[in-house]
């Protein structure tokens, strides 16, 4: 998606990655944590890295999943600790960019700007999206939704437990809300795959209660 920005100058985007150092994380890897001092930003090129934060009172919530074309830790331009912990959901290329190098971007390649601009505001949607998921039935169909959506997918191969872990439903919630959607044919499991059968009626779920 961010890619768009200049995807009509291949040149450019080209010398934009030069900066930045082209890293590979397996799954359930800890790319940074909560409170950590970050000394620069991170860019998914493949793979899907889902942020989470932790309240004072040990409540975990999962506020955001970032695919490839994406950027994260970008408080580490205004030199302020990460309020979250950033995870890959599974294998992950991505690129990191120091934060002295951003500078020299700032500088010398005026659409660094618009770039990390984009991700900021596209980040910001998301999360506004994620604060208004009061209910187990939409926080579900959410994740399920992104999930299709990133892999271009309705057949989502996903264990309970990491659905579990994503939506910070327990699994007595979790397997009550997909019973449910089995038997109005929303959806169907199996086999570690939920298969989305029903998308306009997830999406109905997804929005439920928001004004």
């Amino acid at each position: 998606m961010i890619k768009e920005v200049i995807q009509n100058d291949t040149q450019s985007w080209e010398r934009f990655l030069s900066h930045g150092q082209r890293l590979f994380k397996k799954r359930e890897s800890v790319i940074y944590h909560q409170g950590e001092l970050l000394e620069g930003i991170y860019w998914v090129e493949t793979g899907l890295v889902k942020i989470k934060t932790c309240s004072n009172q040990g409540e975990v919530k999962n506020i955001n999943m970032i695919g490839p074309g994406n950027f994260f830790g970008e408080l580490a331009l205004i030199h302020t600790p990460s309020i979250t912990t950033a995870i890959t959901f599974e294998d992950t290329v991505y690129y990191y960019f120091s934060v002295n190098e951003i500078r020299l971007l700032f500088k010398d390649f005026d659409e660094s700007i618009m770039i990390i601009l984009n991700s900021l505001l596209h980040k910001m949607a998301k999360m506004t999206e994620t604060s208004f998921l009061s209910t187990a039935e939409q926080q579900i169909a959410y994740t399920l939704l992104e999930l299709s959506e990133h892999y271009h997918d309705r057949r989502i191969v996903i264990k309970q437990t990491e659905l579990s872990e994503q939506t910070g439903l327990t699994r007595m919630t979790l397997n009550k809300v997909l019973k449910k959607w089995i038997q109005s044919d929303i959806i169907e499991t199996g086999n570690k795959v939920i298969k989305i059968k029903n998308e306009r009626a997830l999406s109905v779920y997804s929005k439920m209660d928001i004004i």
